[in-house]
């Protein structure tokens, strides 16, 4: 006697996956009899009827089957045309038919079922163990494809994932470049100014106290001319670190960042800025009074633009700025708006470059605006900027 224990990986491999098989014979106690040679209370597979090749045709075409158990001989359309059938249509021509018949296992017959499609006979009367063998070899084939289905998805979706990866990162390392160039720039530039007038002054007070028998007061000028150098060199550097915190830090903190109250802040620590330009400041956050926001961001941003709003106004009238925030679709839409010099069209596409400085008669090092770009894009965000000489200016910055 053969055991069925060698069987069992059908039923447990077939948990997996649903699987479907189709059995097809125009005489139902045929259909009913090889559903219950095969099936088993532990597997997960459907068996399904058709009694005529039609059916069959017409269930192919809309369930996805592990195999089908096709009888050759049926009135009206047989096996071997069905087969046929179903090895022209894209959709069913890859799954497996075994044949089943009680015709003698003469050569012809096999032949013409094989060149039909089958992958396989049974022949009448089926015996239980090789029915059940071919059809659970199949049915472990058709896991298994379903299985490198799934690997292969996931295999494409990590590769999306890794490409996406690699993008974000080669962004990343550009910008990173871009600054690095820039630092470069300010270090061979920006940093040796003040070092150079530093020393050209120490060798000027060296000589003329040599020279002269002098007071301190005498020497107080070129005192004050290497101060204000030295306080120049410690802006840069300042502004150099807090260029590198705002690259290399991890994201901030979000909290409940209240405009109003930031924007009183901001205006307390330039309350001597505001004064000597008689500076009009109006704002509006009846619409959006705060957002889930790094407060010490928002008040970078509005600090940064307020102040430069001011310092770069017009001599021909008192600066007036006016700051909102709206809803927008993408989160918040902070604006500000100044009456200042404005910038000139060509200038326009420079204004976020770091250490760029469009306006030379103001004390700065141009990196206030690189700041605020960089830290809106960190959160995803976007800056817009329009310009009129001679009018003024204003930024748009999208916050999410």
């Amino acid at each position: 006697m053969i055991a069925d224990q060698h069987l069992t990986p059908l039923a447990l491999e077939s948990g997996l996956h649903q699987v479907k098989i189709l059995l097809v014979d125009d005489k139902a106690e045929n259909l009913v009899s090889l559903e219950s040679l095969l099936s088993k209370e532990d597997e997960n597979i459907t068996y399904l009827f058709a009694n005529s090749g039609e059916e069959a045709l017409k269930i192919a075409l809309q369930d996805e089957l592990a195999l089908i158990l096709l009888d050759v001989q049926m009135p009206g359309m047989n096996g071997y045309e069905v087969a046929r059938y179903l090895r022209d249509i894209s959709k069913t021509r890859d799954i497996p038919i075994i044949f089943v018949t009680a015709i003698n296992e003469q050569d012809a017959h096999v032949i013409e079922g094989f060149e039909a499609g089958a992958v396989d006979f049974l022949f009448k009367p089926l015996h239980p163990y090789i029915t059940k063998a071919k059809v659970s070899t199949f049915v472990k084939f058709y896991l298994q494809k379903k299985e490198l289905e799934k690997v292969n998805r996931r295999t494409l979706e990590i590769n999306q994932e890794l490409e996406e990866r690699v993008k974000e990162r080669t962004k990343e390392l550009t910008r990173v470049n871009k600054d690095l160039d820039n630092f470069v720039y300010t270090a061979s530039h920006d940093l040796k100014a003040p070092i150079n007038n530093i020393e050209g002054l120490m060798k000027a007070l060296h000589e003329t106290l040599q020279e002269k028998d002098l007071e301190l007061s005498d020497v107080t000028p070129i005192i004050d001319m290497i101060n204000d150098s030295v306080r120049r060199f410690k802006n840069t550097l300042l502004d150099l670190t807090e260029v590198a915190k705002v690259q290399y830090e991890e994201a901030a903190g979000r909290d409940t960042a209240n405009f109003k109250e930031i924007l009183e802040d901001v205006k307390l620590n330039i309350k001597d800025l505001i004064k000597g330009y008689e500076a009009t400041i109006v704002d509006d956050f009846s619409q959006v009074p705060e957002m889930l926001f790094s407060k010490k961001n928002l008040r970078s941003i509005i600090y940064n633009l307020v102040s430069n709003s001011i310092k770069y106004s017009s001599p021909d009238r008192k600066p007036e700025i006016k700051v909102t925030a709206t809803p927008v679709e993408s989160g918040v839409l902070l604006t500000v708006q100044d009456n200042g010099l404005g910038l000139k069209k060509e200038d326009q596409a420079k204004v976020f470059d770091m250490f760029k400085r469009l306006h030379s008669h103001v004390d700065g090092t141009g990196v206030g605006l690189a700041i605020v770009k960089r830290i809106v894009e960190n959160c995803d965000g976007h800056i817009e900027f329009e310009s009129d000489l001679g009018k003024g200016s204003v930024f748009r910055i999208y916050l999410k």
